[in-house]
């Protein structure tokens, strides 16, 4: 039997995946739900086999983190997400995700992909999950600094403002950026208009969060 945990912050998701995993019974069974990582382990009974995870959680809680904390203890991970942006996806699986099933997808390939999970194989729940799990720019990683900078520009400070801000010269807050260009570059996109670019695509790619840039 594989047993399944389930860890989002929405009870209505987590009322619909134990509704959309019931057929799947006796061979699969969800045992334990959570609206946080914490909440999951205070509910871990028996050894799950999989836990499915949502990316992002209320708690503030690091992806990377939560991800590790439940591998740690011998289950394998499905992330369970609508979220699209590459860096988002990328940063889960590098810490040991086994795969990708998108919110949008079917009851029958969220089973298939937990099967495959509880065999320790790599899953993905359609072709666009395949899609994003495959994307070269999940592949750009950021430094703290290029991070700092680039956040300060999406906000629309000034050069001279964001030297400031970091502790360096406008010259050199530039040059974090145009690393970033270069790394963009090396992945297959070309970032025609600079910095200014670099700081959208960042965003747009789950590197900086909306709400942190405001």
């Amino acid at each position: 039997m594989i047993l399944v945990g389930a860890v989002d912050d929405h009870p209505l998701v987590l009322r619909g995946l134990a509704a959309a995993l019931s057929a799947a019974r006796p061979q699969l069974q969800l045992v334990a739900t959570g609206r946080t990582v914490d909440e999951l382990l205070s509910a871990w009974v028996t050894p799950l086999t999989v836990v499915l995870l949502d990316v992002h959680l209320d708690d503030g809680s690091d992806v990377q983190d939560n991800v590790r904390r439940l591998t740690d203890l011998g289950a394998g991970v499905l992330l369970v997400t609508s979220d699209h942006r590459p860096a988002v996806v990328g940063r889960a699986l590098d810490a040991g995700a086994l795969g990708l099933v998108l919110k949008e997808d079917s009851e029958a390939s969220l089973v298939e992909a937990i099967r495959h999970a509880a065999d320790g194989e790599f899953a993905v729940s359609s072709r666009l999950a395949q899609q994003l799990v495959t994307d070269p720019l999940r592949r750009v990683r950021l430094s703290p600094k290029e991070i700092d900078v680039l956040s300060l520009l999406a906000r629309g400070l000034p050069w001279l403002q964001i030297a400031r801000e970091v502790g360096t010269s406008a010259d050199t807050a530039r040059t974090y950026c145009y690393r970033v260009v270069e790394k963009y570059a090396r992945c297959g996109t070309t970032v025609v208009n600079g910095p200014r670019e670099a700081a959208y695509l960042v965003v747009r790619d789950g590197h900086l969060d909306l709400d942190a840039v405001r």
